[in-house]
C-alpha cells in the first residue's frame, strides 16, 4: 500500500500526533518500505522511548557555555550532538535547533588554527576523530548557508590533520592506523575507528579525502582480524569483543562485505552476545550496532531484540545510563555512557552518512 493511499495518509496523520520531534526523519530512513515507515510511526518500541528519554537527559546536562561533560567536553559534546543527529533531530529546524547550533558552535570554537580538536579538552585524537565525525554528519543539516560554510571549513581543516597523521611513518604492523597523538608512529584499532569513520563521512558529503588513506586504514583493520573472526586491538590474534563490530564496519567501508571473515565475526558476536557487565560495554554496543546493521542486516535482525533489551532495561528512569557492574567506562561520566547508549540504539536507522551502505 502506498503512502499516498487515503487510509495510509489518515494513519500517518494520527501517528504523527504522538511522534516526538525528529522521529519522522528517523522513520523515513533509506531503504525503508512504506509499511516499515508506518510500523515505526504507529508503534513506539522500548528502544524509541529509551532514545527519547536519553536525549532529554543529555540536554538537561548542558553547561552555561553550551557544552556537556566535565572532562573532555569537546569530545563529549560532540557525542551528545551525534546522538541527536542519529535519532533524526537536526539543527535545521525543530524545537531543539537552537540547542544543537549552540553545542556545535561551542565545539568549533575549540578547534586550533591547525585544525586539531583534541588539545583544548585533552581528548587527543579520540576527541579529534569524534568531533570531526560529528561535524561531517551535521554538515548539510543546518540550512543556514553561512553556518554550513563555517562547518565545511572546519571539517576540511580537521580532515587535513587526520590525513597528515595517517602519513606519519609508522612502525611495522601499524601502517594505516592512528594513535593518541597526530605524530605517533604506532596505531590501535579503537582510536583508528573514529578516524576512519570521520574520513568516510567526510568523503560521503563531498569533502576531499585521499582514497589511499581510507584504503590503508581498512587494510590495517584487516591485518588485525584473525581467520576465526577475532579482532585485535593492537595485534592479530587478540580477541577484543568491543571491536568486533568495528572490524565488520571496516570490511564494509572497503567494499569487502562478501569476505567470509565478516560472517565469522558476526558469528562470534552472536555466540558471545553483549551483556550489561564488564569492560567497554557502551563501546561494544555502539560498534555491534554499526557493524552488524550495515554489513550483515539479517544477523542484526536476529541479534537486535536481546541487544536492545540489555540497553533499555538498564537505563535509569531519569534517562541516563550508568556504567555496568565491573565496567571501566564510569570514569568517562554519564554523558559519555548515555550518548553512546542512544547512539547504539539509533545508528541502525542509517540516517547519517557514516552508517549508510
Amino acid at each position: 500500500m502506498s503512502l499516498n493511499h487515503p487510509a495510509v495518509a489518515i494513519a500517518v496523520a494520527l501517528a504523527l500526533a504522538f511522534v516526538p520531534s525528529g522521529k519522522l526523519c528517523a522513520a523515513a530512513a533509506e531503504d525503508t518500505s512504506d509499511q516499515e515507515v508506518l510500523d515505526r510511526l504507529l508503534v513506539r518500541r522500548p528502544a524509541d522511548q529509551a532514545i527519547e528519554l536519553g536525549l532529554v537527559w543529555l540536554r538537561s546536562q548542558t553547561r552555561p557555555d553550551g557544552k556537556l561533560g566535565e572532562q573532555w567536553p569537546t569530545a563529549l559534546t560532540s557525542l551528545a550532538v551525534m546522538a541527536h543527529l542519529a535519532a533524526g533531530i537536526v539543527p535545521r529546524d525543530g524545537e531543539h535547533s537552537a540547542w544543537l547550533r549552540r553545542a556545535i558552535d561551542a565545539v568549533i570554537a575549540d578547534q586550533l588554527p591547525s585544525g586539531y580538536f583534541g588539545e583544548k579538552d585533552g581528548s587527543r585524537m579520540y576527541g579529534h576523530g569524534i568531533t570531526t565525525l560529528m561535524l561531517a554528519e551535521a554538515l548539510g543539516m543546518d540550512g543556514d548557508p553561512t553556518r554550513e560554510e563555517r562547518m565545511r571549513a572546519s571539517v576540511e581543516r580537521a580532515v587535513a590533520v587526520t590525513v597528515n597523521a595517517a602519513r606519519v611513518k609508522k612502525a611495522p604492523g601499524h601502517a594505516g592506523g592512528w594513535r593518541y597523538l597526530p605524530t605517533e608512529a604506532s596505531s590501535d584499532l579503537s582510536l583508528s575507528g573514529w578516524q576512519l569513520l570521520s574520513l568516510h563521512a567526510a568523503h560521503r558529503i563531498g569533502i576531499t579525502v585521499p582514497e589511499q588513506v581510507i584504503t590503508d586504514a581498512c587494510a590495517y583493520a584487516r591485518g588485525l582480524t584473525s581467520d576465526d573472526g577475532r579482532v585485535g586491538y593492537e595485534s592479530r590474534g587478540q580477541d577484543n569483543a568491543a571491536l568486533r563490530g568495528l572490524g565488520m564496519l571496516c570490511f564494509s567501508i572497503a567494499g569487502n562485505e562478501a569476505n567470509p571473515l565478516v560472517d565469522r565475526i558476526a558469528e562470534r558476536i552472536a555466540q558471545d552476545p553483549i551483556a550489561f557487565s564488564g569492560k567497554w560495554f557502551f563501546y561494544r554496543a555502539y560498534y555491534d550496532a554499526v557493524g552488524l546493521s550495515r554489513a550483515r542486516p539479517d544477523a542484526w535482525t536476529a541479534y537486535r531484540p536481546r541487544f536492545e533489551s540489555e540497553l533499555t532495561r538498564h537505563q535509569e528512569k531519569e534517562g541516563f545510563w550508568p556504567s555496568p557492574p565491573g565496567g571501566n567506562e564510569g570514569g568517562y561520566g554519564r554523558v559519555y555512557c548515555t550518548s553512546m547508549g542512544v547512539l547504539a540504539l539509533a545508528v541502525e536507522r542509517h540516517l547519517l552518512p557514516a552508517y549508510q551502505r
